[in-house]
C-alpha cells in the first residue's frame, strides 16, 4: 500500500498521456467501427424497401434492382383485380377492433383505477397471464366459440377475437393513465350536477386521450397486418383483407409447380398496404409520443 501511495508525479503524468495517446489513435478505428456497423444495418433495412418501391414502378420486374422500364401499370392491374376489396375489409377488421377493444378497456380500466374491490389484483394478473398466452395455442378453441357463436367466416368475428386479445394490455395501460387523473376534478363535475357515466366521458376520457391513442394505434396495426386469424375465419373470396390477398397472390403464381410470380403487382400491392399506418401515424404522432413518455413514469 505504501509502494502505491509513493507513485511519483512523472509516472502518472507518463500513464495519463499514455491513455490520451492510445484515445487520439484509436478514436477513427472506434468511429469507423460504428459507422461501419451503423450502415450494414441501414443496408438490411432498407434495401429490401428500396427494392420493393422501385419494384412497383416498374414493368416485369425480377429480383435485382434495376431503374430502368417505369410504369404505371402495376397499380392498374392492383385496382381493376379484387385489391379494393381487401383494402375496404381490412379496414373494417382494424377499424372494428380499434374502436372495440379501446372502448372496452376504457370502460374496464375505470374501476380498476377508482376502486377497490375484492378479487381486484387477482383479476388483473389473470389478464397479464393472458397475454403471454401465444394465437397458436388457442387456436382450435378460439374457431371452435367462433363456430358456436355463428361468427365463423365473418369478420366480426375476426375483428371480435383480435380485440379481446388486445384488451388485457389496453386495460393495463388506461388504468395508469385514469389513476392519473386527479379524484378532485370528477368530484367537482359531480357537484355540478354530472352524472358519473357524463364524468367519465367529458373529464376523463379527454385527459386520457394519449393512451387512448397509443392503444388505439396498436390496435389498429394489429387488425391491419393480422393474417393468422383470418386465414383461421374467413373463407369466402368476397370477405378476405389485404393480407391474405397478397397470400393468395403468391399461392396462386407458384401453383402446379409454375414459378410465375408477378413481382411489380405484389410490391404495388405491398406499398399500399404501407399506406394506412404510416397516415395513421402522422395524423395521431404527437398523441403517440405525448402517451409513451407519459406512460414511462406513471405508477
Amino acid at each position: 500500500m505504501e509502494q502505491m501511495r509513493n507513485v511519483s508525479p512523472d509516472a502518472e503524468s507518463w500513464a495519463l498521456t499514455l491513455k490520451q495517446r492510445w484515445w487520439a489513435i484509436s478514436k477513427p478505428f472506434s468511429i469507423f467501427f460504428n459507422a461501419a456497423i451503423l450502415l450494414l444495418i441501414a443496408l438490411i433495412f432498407f434495401l429490401p424497401f428500396t427494392w420493393m418501391l422501385v419494384s412497383a414502378f416498374r414493368e416485369n420486374p425480377q429480383l435485382n434492382l434495376a431503374f430502368s422500364n417505369f410504369w404505371l401499370g402495376n397499380f392498374v392491374q392492383v385496382f381493376t383485380g379484387n385489391t379494393a376489396i381487401w383494402i375496404r375489409n381490412s379496414l373494417i377488421v382494424a377499424t372494428g377492433a380499434t374502436v372495440t377493444a379501446t372502448t372496452t378497456a376504457f370502460l374496464a380500466a375505470y374501476p380498476f383505477a377508482r376502486f377497490n374491490f375484492p378479487g381486484k389484483t387477482l383479476v388483473l394478473f389473470a389478464m397479464l397471464l393472458s397475454m403471454t398466452i401465444p394465437l397458436g395455442v388457442v387456436m382450435l378453441p378460439t374457431f371452435s366459440l367462433a363456430r358456436s357463436m355463428g361468427l365463423e367466416n365473418s369478420l366480426v368475428g375476426v375483428f371480435l377475437i383480435i380485440a379481446g386479445r388486445q384488451i388485457p394490455l389496453s386495460v393495463w395501460v388506461l388504468k395508469e393513465f385514469i389513476a392519473s387523473v386527479p379524484m378532485e376534478l370528477e368530484e367537482a363535475a359531480w357537484i355540478d350536477g354530472a352524472s358519473k357515466m357524463a364524468t367519465l366521458w367529458r373529464i376523463v376520457f379527454p385527459l386520457t386521450a394519449p393512451g387512448i391513442a397509443v392503444m388505439g394505434m396498436l390496435t389498429f396495426l394489429v387488425g391491419w397486418g393480422d393474417f393468422v386469424v383470418s386465414f383461421l375465419l374467413i373463407s369466402s373470396e368476397d370477405l378476405i383483407p389485404i393480407s391474405m390477398g397478397i397470400y393468395k397472390t403468391s399461392l396462386e403464381a407458384t401453383a402446379y409447380g409454375q414459378l410465375r410470380i408477378n413481382y411489380g403487382v405484389q410490391t404495388a400491392i405491398s406499398l399500399i398496404y404501407m399506406i394506412p399506418p404510416i397516415v395513421l401515424y402522422l395524423l395521431f404522432r404527437q398523441h403517440l409520443i405525448k402517451g409513451m413518455t407519459a406512460g414511462a413514469v406513471k405508477g
